[in-house]
């Protein structure tokens, strides 16, 4: 088997992007900064990602072939593995062929960046400027706020950390975990770290404080959740990503911001789809940047996984035009603002940015409002209510049309929508009437681990669910 043809990798809050090599799991960068194509990235050497099926042993596994266990993602079967020395990935897939215990395996990918010149961060700027910058009035959020603020919601994002002493997020950060150092320690900090090879290092430190300040301005009272997969040159794996994600459903997050991605076909990186799955089967709506290719860039993942697995952000000026980087298509939901956007930063600061990463951090904030009032929380639920009251563009030309979402965000129209929408808990199957077909449709959902039969909403699945649907049923919808 030979190499596939390489796809462009980007990160997302400005027009950064690369080229590598990929076949299942591929890297991601975060979504910011300006980079060049470098067609020489290899996969992790030696190393891949194996889903074994329940109840198989990773130790009995490693004894079979030879390889041995680097991480894992345990309570999933998933594990990342190094293969003996010498042996290739073809020679592996040989090997293991037919072996019942392996549901499938993917490799492992680093990325290099041999560019620069990043533009995430381009300019100080001051606490007023952050809190009176036109999000406020353009997101509609003085109107957003007499409605929601994000109470009793938690926000995970996942990135480069969050800058624990910040006097405007200090009081709302709650405790999450670093992967790339495999520590509680989650501040946004310089590490050295040179990933890219371009002999900048760091250079996207103060990107997930900035990614945080902003859905903080959205929702004040939302808690943020720093999970560090990105390390502080803005580089990752799928296989970190995966853990990062799969840790924030353990935690029950009610939003994950993902502002970073990969051009990879769905099909090549299937524990990311997987994860993203998990998390909307639990009620988590994942908000991801679309990317920042242009217009007739590559579709960015997981932001294009088909079915709008995640809520695809893409990005627009403050005069309600889609700005000329971002990618677009008809998975992308809304558009939010992602040129001349303020946010806290590294050190106590504030910084003004550029991508769709930052348009992403608006919406994750939007979710967050939502998530605080009413009941129906459902990713789809939550997209559409988006989607359907974001603010239609202005003399959007023609070739634009249905592949920018919506329209402009609205967090004002979207917590409208989702407020005037009448409750219906015991609609299970969302025809908006109850039948019995519904309790067809809670068993279904149940035995799958699908939240939406979490009919007293404390954010478990248990027996109770059952009493619970039967009283929402017999209440009726209102």
């Amino acid at each position: 088997m030979g190499w596939p043809l390489c796809y462009r990798i980007m990160d997302m809050s400005t027009r950064e992007c690369l080229t590598r090599h990929t076949l299942n799991a591929t890297v991601l960068i975060a979504l910011a900064g300006i980079a060049h194509a470098d067609p020489n990235d290899e996969p992790v050497s030696g190393q891949i990602i194996a889903e074994l099926v329940p109840g198989a042993s990773v130790n009995t596994f490693n004894g079979r072939y030879g390889t041995s266990t680097l991480d894992s993602i345990a309570s999933r079967n998933i594990y990342l593995l190094s293969l003996p020395e010498g042996m290739t990935r073809d020679e592996f897939e040989i090997l293991t062929f037919g072996d019942l215990d392996l549901d499938h395996f993917e490799l492992n990918f680093s990325a290099t960046d041999p560019g620069g010149d990043t533009r995430s961060f381009y300019g100080g700027r001051s606490t007023n400027d952050y809190r009176g910058q036109a999000a406020a009035s353009a997101l509609n959020l003085p109107q957003a706020h007499s409605i929601s603020t994000g109470s009793g919601v938690t926000v995970a994002v996942i990135d480069t950390g969050v800058d624990a002493d910040h006097v405007a997020l200090v009081s709302n950060l709650v405790q999450g975990w670093n992967f790339v150092t495999n520590t509680g320690q989650t501040d946004d900090v310089p590490r050295g770290v040179d990933s890219s090879g371009n002999g900048n290092p760091d250079e996207f430190v103060g990107h997930g404080t900035m990614i945080a300040g902003m859905i903080h301005l959205v929702a004040p009272d939302a808690q943020i959740m720093p999970i560090v997969a990105l390390d502080s040159d803005g580089r990752t794996t799928s296989f970190t990503v995966a853990k990062a994600i799969y840790y924030a459903i353990d935690k029950r997050v009610n939003v994950i911001n993902l502002s970073l991605g990969t051009s990879a076909p769905d099909e090549d990186v299937l524990v990311l789809r997987d994860a993203v799955d998990e998390a909307r089967r639990h009620w988590i709506t994942v908000v991801a940047s679309a990317g920042n290719l242009g217009h007739t860039g590559n579709d960015q993942y997981p932001a294009a996984f088909q079915e709008n697995r995640s809520l695809a952000v893409g990005a627009c000026d403050w005069q309600d035009q889609v700005a000329d980087f971002t990618n677009i298509g008809d998975h992308v939901i809304v558009t939010a603002p992602g040129i001349d956007t303020i946010g806290t930063f590294v050190d106590g600061g504030y910084q003004i940015g550029e991508g769709t990463s930052f348009s992403t951090a608006w919406v994750s904030g939007t979710a967050a409002l939502i998530n605080a009032v009413g009941w129906d929380h459902s990713p789809r639920k939550v997209a559409r209510h988006i989607e359907r009251s974001a603010a239609p563009f202005n003399n959007l030309p023609l070739h634009l049309e249905g592949l920018v979402g919506g329209g402009v965000l609205d967090a004002h129209g979207a917590l409208l929508e989702h407020t005037e929408e009448p409750p219906c808990p015991a609609d299970m199957n969302d025809d908006d009437m109850l039948s019995p077909t519904d309790f067809t449709a809670w068993v279904i959902a149940y035995q799958d681990g699908d939240f939406s039969a979490d009919q007293n909403r404390d954010r478990y699945l248990t027996p109770s669910d059952f009493t619970a649907w039967i009283t929402n049923f017999n209440i009726g919808c209102q």
